[in-house]
């Protein structure tokens, strides 16, 4: 009998190897997302090739090894959030734009329970180590590719296209993601996590961190992205909560002035294109500008950016259709549809609300709006537990508060719930939150 269940265990830790392994894997592909295929409306790319292997070898695991498998109220409000979708496209009815968008917030989720269950505490910080080895490697394909763009050679490693700001023409990096901002989001991640690490490792800090955390910045600044005010934000918030209890008043008051200054500049920045009053900015229609002049100046003009526009979208697009909203994916149509004898067209074939919460209200109605609420309150709720324990504070999740703080902001102009990587900052967190319910401080070992 002791033979028998000595190579039961052997056999649940040659696979629990194996899955670990798989979700680091998982992890190290994200920022190669346009290395795939289409198939029925749907991009099947490196990590959800992966996710293929790995979820029927996570479910053998979790069986095998008999672990319990705890859901809390978040993980509900998760569900919740695909069930709200299925209803939503339910009243809309379920055809081909609808289901693959099902799919792919299906997939999300079961992402989301498959890693939860099986992270523990002990892993968290081998996690965040191959996202800042991922946010690195989506760096270097970054700078690689602005390189060649600046070269004058075209690769799928950036673009090149106006600027609103201090050139007319730049070349953005965007190495194997989607858009420029897509990678400036992986790397926002790494580098906080970086910087939480330094702040860690002061004694034992050595020259190569320095250098990777110049090379993530610097692959990050290549992007031109509007992200830049995001990252600001959340150097700051890791900074002032690993000093807090020694910094005094003053540079607190100027740490929290700072981040609302910030804040407002971002509101304000992602959402208006500002030029002088005799500017040609005929090159920024369509990209950046989204209508005629909306406040004029002696020296400057203001105008309305694609992303207060699709404001404006989302805006009737939740009148027409509340309170069950437009259906999951179908703002694109709606969009379309509206703007098209506007002489101000959208800038990309296929616009989104550009906005976490405005897409909710608009393609998922009242009951969408209800689910995010409440992931907001507990992800508030866990962070607050983290940023509580004391004996947290020298460990690399304790930066995780300040990630979604700076998350929660991006997601003004930002679809951050369909962004993978994010999905996985919130496995950390909410196992973190487990994990430290359940363990005394005393026994924190990492």
């Amino acid at each position: 009998m002791n033979k028998i269940n000595l190579e039961l265990d052997h056999k649940t830790i040659f696979l629990e190897k194996i899955v670990h392994g798989l979700i680091f894997l998982y992890i190290m592909t994200i920022p190669f997302q346009t290395l795939g295929f289409r198939f029925m409306g749907l991009v099947i790319g490196l990590p959800e090739l992966l996710f293929l292997l790995l979820t029927p070898l996570a479910i053998i695991h979790l069986i095998i090894s008999g672990q319990k498998l705890w859901i809390d109220k978040l993980d509900l409000f998760a569900f919740a959030w695909l069930i709200v979708n299925i209803i939503s496209g339910w009243q809309r009815g379920f055809d081909s734009i609808i289901v693959a968008e099902l799919i792919k917030r299906a997939y999300l989720v079961l992402l989301y329970m498959i890693l939860k269950w099986i992270i523990s505490l002990e892993m968290i910080a081998r996690i965040v180590k191959v996202i800042i080895f991922s946010s690195l490697m989506a760096a270097l394909t970054g700078i690689i590719g602005y390189l060649l763009g600046y070269l004058g050679i075209d690769t799928i490693l950036s673009i090149t296209r106006p600027f609103p700001y201090g050139m007319k023409i730049v070349v953005q990096a965007k190495g194997f993601t989607p858009t420029p901002n897509m990678l400036a989001s992986i790397i926002m991640i790494g580098v906080l996590f970086h910087l939480q690490t330094l702040n860690m490792n002061q004694i034992t800090t050595k020259s190569k961190d320095y250098f990777i955390l110049s090379i993530l910045l610097l692959g990050f600044i290549l992007t031109f992205s509007k992200t830049v005010i995001c990252l600001l934000i959340g150097i700051i918030l890791v900074l002032y909560y690993n000093y807090k209890l020694i910094l005094s008043n003053t540079w607190r008051l100027m740490a929290k002035t700072t981040t609302i200054t910030l804040f407002i500049v971002y509101i304000f920045g992602t959402h208006f294109i500002f030029s002088e009053r005799h500017q040609n900015v005929d090159f920024l229609k369509g990209d950046y500008i989204a209508g005629p002049t909306l406040i004029e100046t002696a020296n400057y003009s203001i105008f309305p950016s694609q992303y207060w526009s699709l404001k404006e979208i989302s805006i009737e697009a939740i009148n027409k259709s509340f309170p069950w909203g437009l259906g999951p994916g179908k703002f694109n149509d709606f969009a379309h549809e509206f703007k098209k004898n506007d002489a101000y067209s959208n800038h990309a074939p296929y616009p989104d609300p550009h906005s976490t919460y405005f897409e909710t209200l608009s393609e998922n109605g009242l009951l969408g709006l209800i689910t995010l609420l409440g992931i907001i309150y507990y992800l508030v709720k866990y962070s607050r537990k983290i940023l509580n324990n004391q004996s947290a504070n020298q460990y690399s999740f304790a930066c995780l508060p300040s990630i979604f703080i700076v998350i929660g902001i991006e997601a003004v102009s930002t679809d951050v719930m369909n962004f993978r990587h994010y999905w996985i900052v919130l496995i950390l967190l909410v196992s973190t939150f487990q994990n430290l319910k359940s363990t005394s401080s005393k026994s924190l070992n990492l």
